[in-house]
């Protein structure tokens, strides 16, 4: 995806659509109605207190690696310097991913 707007304007937009969708806030990793991410942006290495490029926990969570290996398997981490697919991902917390057989039905 990409966008004309700078890293925080599109936090706000991002948080806007959240809001409208129904958002509340709640307490931190309670159940939420929506929750977007800003994953990366671009090759840009930030952090302040609403916002961490990369995501800081994008290393942890194989329900973000594995489908960001499949759609951009030559996309370079930028704070490891190396391809998502490279990282290893025996230590995130596994969640849903699991591999489905090739023919279901």
């Amino acid at each position: 995806m990409s966008t004309n707007n700078e890293l925080l304007e599109l936090l706000e937009y991002l948080k806007n659509i959240e809001k409208e969708i129904g958002r509340r806030s709640s307490k931190k990793w309670g159940p939420r109605e929506i929750d977007l991410d800003i994953l990366f942006f671009n090759d840009n290495i930030y952090s302040n207190e609403r916002v961490t490029v990369p995501h800081k926990d994008i290393l942890k969570r194989d329900f973000v690696l594995v489908p960001l290996c499949e759609i951009a398997p030559d996309f370079v981490h930028p704070a490891l310097n190396m391809k998502i697919c490279d990282i290893c991902i025996n230590n995130s917390e596994k969640y849903v991913i699991k591999r489905l057989p090739d023919k279901i039905i």
